[in-house]
């Protein structure tokens, strides 16, 4: 499964995700897997008891970075050092680089692992880096209609390819997002959709996925809604239940449940 998952901040996403079938491999862009180890339940026991199984790859900001309060503009763009996001976006691209090429060579440590789940988490912090990047490597202080149109080619027809590239190796690919609100100015209609590169990406950002969740919080417990959940738009191939519990349990019980309907049965003449 390629899932999407979307919600509002503090909902359990990163929790939820982290119930998936181990080994799982977690790409953590908002230190968000601190909270899959800690995380218990009504019962009070761990929701993610085997988190230990999970190799986590962190890519998030570490230590201090001085402040800069100056306005940007061209010229300081131009004789300014790599901030310290464009240092970090090449780590992130050189550690993907390796993990993806040797999955796909089927050799090396990652591949060996044989992991039975990768987790992205979260776009939302994956699109702010990209954005950083364009701003200093062309050395603009703002992005421009060009820009713009690379952003749409690296998420289109490079970044979700190469993931979904990757399910013939990993069964279960689960990206986190967070919701974005906007008006429509000609119709006047509120509009709720995943968070993108821009507004327009991020409507047409769902279209690319077969499992679209939206994680809620409701009764104390986590939930997906794998039907359209007010103004946004989810969706489930699989014909998920709708609501259901944001735990992988869930999904293995009414996924093993349907595999026995599909099994046809054989009728012997006594």
């Amino acid at each position: 499964m390629i899932i999407l998952i979307v919600g509002e901040y503090k909902t359990g996403k990163s929790v939820s995700a982290a119930s998936f079938p181990k080994p799982l491999l977690y790409f953590d862009y908002d230190n968000g897997f601190s909270s899959a180890k800690f995380a218990r339940g009504k019962d009070n026991n761990l929701i993610v008891p085997d988190y230990s199984e999970c190799d986590v790859i962190p890519f998030y900001r570490e230590g201090y970075v001085s402040l800069n309060f100056k306005t940007a503009n061209e010229a300081d763009f131009k004789r300014g050092s790599a901030p310290s996001y464009t240092q970090l976006s090449q780590q992130i691209n050189d550690k993907s680089s390796l993990i993806f090429n040797e999955l796909y060579k089927n050799k090396g440590m990652y591949q060996s692992k044989q992991y039975q789940t990768l987790v992205i988490d979260s776009l939302t912090s994956v699109f702010r880096l990209w954005k950083e990047n364009i701003l200093f490597i062309n050395n603009i202080p703002h992005l421009r209609i060009q820009d713009y149109m690379t952003l749409e080619s690296i998420l289109f027809s490079q970044y979700i390819p190469s993931i979904k590239s990757l399910h013939q190796y990993i069964p279960n690919i689960i990206l986190i997002n967070h919701e974005q609100m906007d008006k429509d100015e000609l119709t006047g209609r509120i509009l709720e959709f995943p968070v993108g590169p821009s507004q327009n990406m991020g409507r047409s950002l769902g279209r690319e996925f077969d499992e679209i969740w939206r994680q809620k919080v409701e009764n104390d417990r986590y939930i997906w809604r794998t039907r359209k959940d007010g103004l946004l738009q989810a969706g489930s191939r699989l014909h998920l239940p709708d609501p259901i519990d944001a735990n992988y349990k869930a999904i293995e019980t009414y996924l093993k449940s349907m595999r026995k309907e599909e099994v046809p049965q054989i009728v012997t003449n006594k």
